[in-house]
């Protein structure tokens, strides 16, 4: 039975955790890893969007070396691939494991088992690789939030080279033809992601 993404952070830890070596053998590729997170950054962004997520990324399943591999942008390193793993040892090199809590979800149109179209997908991510993340990017969504609490609404965004965590994912999924909607606003937030109707929980991950 599908599980609908809890949409905040007392429904968010109300949901039991499993260890991540029992998670990865549940986790496909093209699956989201939603960051609630502790630090004070992440609770910036946020209060901002009024949201208990504060990034989304992109899970890979490299089957011949048996790995989990994540695909995210990242502030201040840009698009990158980091082992899923190192979430919950040594996240960002600090020999510390992410502060706050991990949820894996999963769209219902994705399908793993076509071959070529995951071929293209991959192909296209990886060739994105090193896209600079937009600081000033993630400032004007962040001023279009606050804006908003008054009613103000803009032009949506053009989309541009350098990009933020929710934008990747949206150019990702595209490739597989899944389209996730940008809210009212302008843009597409992880809450946006999160709340998808078509987006279903997998699992806490401890």
């Amino acid at each position: 039975m599908r599980r609908s993404v809890p949409l905040g952070l007392t429904d968010i830890q109300s949901i039991s955790s499993i260890p991540y070596e029992e998670a990865r053998d549940m986790i496909r590729t093209g699956d989201l890893l939603l960051c609630s997170g502790s630090k004070p950054v992440s609770r910036l962004i946020q209060t901002a969007t009024r949201s208990p997520y504060s990034h989304v990324a992109l899970v890979v399943r490299m089957l011949s070396i048996n790995r989990l591999l994540l695909l995210e942008a990242e502030w201040p390193y840009g698009v990158r691939v980091v082992p899923l793993s190192s979430y919950f040892n040594d996240w960002n090199g600090n020999g510390k494991p992410y502060s706050g809590n991990l949820l894996v979800a999963r769209h219902a149109a994705l399908d793993g088992n076509n071959e070529d179209a995951m071929a293209l997908f991959l192909s296209e991510l990886v060739d994105i690789l090193g896209r600079p993340y937009s600081l000033r990017r993630a400032l004007r969504i962040g001023l279009r939030e606050v804006a908003a609490l008054v009613g103000l609404r803009f032009r949506e965004l053009r989309l541009k080279k350098a990009t933020v965590c929710s934008e990747y994912i949206y150019h990702a999924y595209s490739r597989l033809g899944i389209h996730l909607p940008w809210n009212p606003k302008g843009y597409i937030l992880p809450m946006d992601i999160a709340s998808h109707q078509d987006l279903s929980l997998v699992c806490r991950i401890l």
